[in-house]
């Protein structure tokens, strides 16, 4: 008994799955003609923020190039031993820059992607260390004309915040210091008026 109900319960398995099947559409994978959608562009505070980013991680990424290569280390070597150590925009754009190399491109020819994902910040660097692997030219004086550039660059930085922070603490000033006086000057003075009108 046991055995014929098992029986019937496999046939009518297979029978409810043989009718699922049918009534399946096969799916037809057809080949589309439209594009696919183009990624969006940057918003402009994405932007500013890459390049306020870029131009504050910029100067010291050329300071570390500059001590790597008057440590004895080649150009293209000394770039790829200071991108570990760098901030992320500028780091992602010298990996790409070891990355080209590493696939055989020349060194000078690498260096071109440094100033389009850079921005103009980067161009004095990259093309100084393309002449010096195109033409041979000694890298001391450029090297020294590069270290003083992001030297005052940094300190035009420190200038402009510093420049910048009344500005920034004259909100936080005014918050703080508005409401204490409320509460320690006027609140009594409208405490001890009020319990004179009560006598």
């Amino acid at each position: 008994m046991i055995t014929a109900l098992s029986a019937v319960a496999a046939q009518v398995a297979l029978l409810a799955t043989a009718l699922a099947l049918r009534h399946e559409r096969p799916r037809v994978v057809r080949p589309t003609t439209a594009h696919a959608p183009t990624p969006r562009a940057p918003s402009r505070r994405a932007v500013r923020a890459h390049k306020r980013a870029t131009d504050r991680a910029f100067p010291d990424a050329v300071e570390l190039v500059v001590l790597a290569v008057r440590a004895g280390y080649l150009p293209a070597a000394a770039i790829a031993v200071v991108t570990p150590h760098l901030a992320m925009p500028i780091r992602a754009a010298f990996d790409e820059v070891s990355a080209r190399c590493a696939n055989g491109e020349r060194f000078a020819d690498a260096l071109g992607s440094l100033p389009r994902r850079l921005g103009a910040i980067a161009a004095p660097l990259a093309d100084s260390f393309a002449a010096a692997d195109r033409y041979g030219q000694p890298l001391a004086p450029v090297l020294e004309r590069l270290a003083d550039e992001a030297r005052q660059h940094r300190r035009r930085q420190a200038d402009t915040l510093a420049r910048q922070l009344p500005v920034r603490m004259s909100l936080p000033l005014v918050l703080c210091t508005l409401p204490s006086f409320v509460l320690l000057a006027v609140v009594p003075l409208l405490l001890a008026a009020l319990s004179s009108l009560h006598r």
